[in-house]
């Protein structure tokens, strides 16, 4: 008896992505999510988060990044959100968030592991197929970073994630999803 094994075809190692991000005035980077025991937080090491999306009001995410990402892992669940997260929220709705509104997840999400990669030497946006350039790659996975950014591992979410604010008396549902195609 003869066996054939058959390859299925799935996804590059790089992937283009659209996901929650923010600008530091010179490049987007992807939320710095970490993640401990289901809660979703965000972490301000290494970064300038804070500074940028929690002490300046009504800064809203960015969905447009022309990064890329690596999948490391996942299908990590989350079933709350830490207070890093919460403060930003609080401060992203500052002027229409009811004073005391809780902040609960309504719908769980699930979440990928990723790193932000060297868009340089992987993205095809401008139509070519080739590049020559004067500087090395950043290494055999294109990473981005250093160990003080933690290489901008973080997560995004494989399902959306709902949770809920309370706004003039009104329960709003906000949703954070991530789109993912291959590059």
């Amino acid at each position: 008896m003869r066996v054939l094994a058959v390859l299925k075809e799935g996804l590059t190692r790089f992937v283009k992505l659209e996901s929650p991000c923010y600008s530091n005035g010179n490049s987007t980077f992807l939320f710095p999510f970490s993640y401990l025991n289901q809660v979703l937080d965000i972490t301000y090491d290494g970064n300038n988060f804070k500074s940028i999306m929690v002490d300046q009001n009504n800064e809203s995410p960015s969905s447009e990044t022309d990064t890329s990402i690596s999948i490391l892992g996942g299908h990590y669940l989350v079933t709350s959100l830490g207070e890093n997260f919460k403060a930003y929220i609080r401060s992203w709705r500052s002027g229409t968030i009811d004073a005391g509104s809780p902040i609960t997840v309504y719908t769980p999400a699930q979440l990928l592991r990723v790193q932000e990669i060297s868009v340089a030497n992987v993205s095809s946006n401008s139509g070519e197929s080739w590049k020559i350039s004067t500087s090395r790659p950043s290494g055999d996975n294109y990473v981005t970073g250093d160990d003080k950014t933690n290489y901008h591992t973080t997560y995004v979410f494989k399902t959306p994630l709902t949770f809920t604010i309370v706004e003039s008396g009104v329960t709003k549902y906000i949703t954070f999803r991530t789109l993912l195609d291959q590059e």
